[in-house]
This record gives structure tokens, C-alpha cells and sequence, in this order.
């Protein structure tokens, strides 16, 4: 008995993205260059994010002891510092990641310099 199962152009499009599931991945430079970006980047906005939130936090709740139980001392007690820390909170983001910058910057350098070559290499094949 013969197979008469014709395969459509829809069935190899399916079997080609199943068969790529099980295929390993090699990361390529540009993948490196973005994830090495975001591991100089993310620890700052993180934890400037934190900082930030519960600057804001502790503010709120000195201004709503201010505004809705009169209590003006604890009000500002609880506000001032607050917004200090709120204000800290973009400083020490800054500071993380230019540390960060600093420490990465010669393996961001070389990897983005292979990138923009192989760019290049490949425009002047054309």
C-alpha cells in the first residue's frame, strides 16, 4: 500500500519550528553584547527603584499624617526624610551603574567592535 499523505508547505513550516525547539541554540555576539548592557544596567535601576518606592512611600505617609490628622511635627518628621531618601534614590542609581559601566566597559567595547566589523564585512561583500 502506498503513502498518499502530500505534504503542504503549511506542514513543513510546522515541522521546522518544532525541529528548531530541539536544536541548540549558540548565542551570537550581538545576544552577548545586549545581555552584557542589561547586566550593567538593571542592578542600578533596581535597586534606585526600591529606593525610590519606598522613598515615596514614607513621604506619602508624612503628608497624609500633615494633611488628614493635622500632626504637623510627626507630618514632617516623616516627610523630609522621605523625600531625601526618594532624592537618593536616582543618585545611587547613577552610582551603581557607572560603577558597573566602568567594570564592563573594555568586554563591551570588544564585543560591540566585533559586531560593527562583521557589519562592515558583510556590506562590502555585496
Amino acid at each position: 500500500m502506498m503513502n498518499t499523505y502530500q505534504v503542504t508547505e503549511r506542514d513543513q513550516k510546522r515541522a521546522d519550528s518544532i525541529r528548531r525547539q530541539y536544536v541548540p541554540h549558540e548565542e551570537n555576539k550581538m545576544e552577548q553584547l545586549q545581555k552584557l548592557d542589561s547586566k550593567v544596567k538593571l542592578p542600578g535601576k533596581i535597586i534606585g527603584g526600591i529606593l525610590g518606592v519606598m522613598g515615596a512611600l514614607v513621604m506619602g505617609a508624612g503628608m497624609s499624617l500633615v494633611m488628614v490628622w493635622g500632626d504637623m511635627t510627626m507630618g514632617l518628621a516623616l516627610s523630609i526624610p522621605g523625600l531625601i531618601v526618594l532624592l537618593l534614590a536616582f543618585l545611587v542609581s547613577h552610582l551603581i551603574t557607572s560603577s558597573r559601566k566602568k567594570k564592563y566597559t573594555d568586554e563591551i567595547m570588544q564585543l560591540s567592535d566585533d559586531v560593527v566589523k562583521k557589519k562592515e564585512e558583510s556590506q562590502n561583500e555585496q
